[in-house]
């Protein structure tokens, strides 16, 4: 992320870009942009305006449901303001294929990352790591003492600088030695599959 922000001037742009070129179909308000991106509202400002300006994104209208009521039933849709892909840019092949194909995190980055979350003994990626769109999980993590509230937030921080929601699924090594053992299906479906072990404490291999 260093040398593409580098390339393209500030990290919350690489952001933006990948956010938008990730969900190449969906329409965006600034306030979910934002949040999604992890970046400040001057920053989405500035990036925003750029990208728009290159082409790259456009500015749309449309309909998003709003908060549901206390009956339980969706809320009224409303127009709202917001932000597409322009499917028509000129570069948006040659932008594809240099940040959605990259490697979107390090080994050594995605071991620091999860070592805030507990004592991670065996992590195994897939999916959108090794650009395998089948796969049912991105992300295995395996461990002892893992906190939920701390893996949900570095998970987020990550999807936010790849551009796209992560699937995951965490166990404690006990639990997931016993799913291994009965054949448990998204365990299975993991190790069936194309993978990468980025960490291995437990003997997998």
């Amino acid at each position: 992320m260093d040398v593409l922000a580098k390339l393209f001037g500030s990290l919350a742009r690489v952001k933006l870009m990948k956010l938008f070129l990730f969900n190449k179909d969906e329409q965006v308000t600034r306030t979910d942009i934002i949040k999604r991106a992890k970046i400040s509202s001057s920053e989405a400002t500035r990036e925003l305006g750029q990208l728009e300006r290159t082409g790259m994104i456009k500015k749309v209208s449309f309909f998003q449901e709003g908060k549901p009521l206390r009956s339980g039933k969706p809320g009224k849709k409303r127009r709202v303001q917001g932000y597409a892909l322009n499917h028509s840019f000129r570069y948006l092949l040659p932008l594809q294929n240099l940040l959605i194909h990259s490697v979107p995190m390090q080994d050594k980055e995605i071991i620091s990352r999860l070592s805030r979350v507990g004592k991670v003994k065996a992590v195994i990626v897939s999916g959108l790591f090794i650009q395998d769109s089948d796969s049912r999980l991105d992300m295995l993590v395996i461990g002892e003492g893992i906190s939920p509230a701390r893996l949900k937030n570095v998970v987020s921080t990550m999807e936010a600088e790849i551009g796209k929601e992560l699937r995951y699924a965490a166990f404690e090594t006990a639990d997931f030695k016993y799913r291994l053992s009965v054949y448990d299906r998204l365990v299975r479906d993991v190790f069936d599959y194309p993978h990468q072990i980025v960490i291995d404490r437990i003997g997998l291999e």
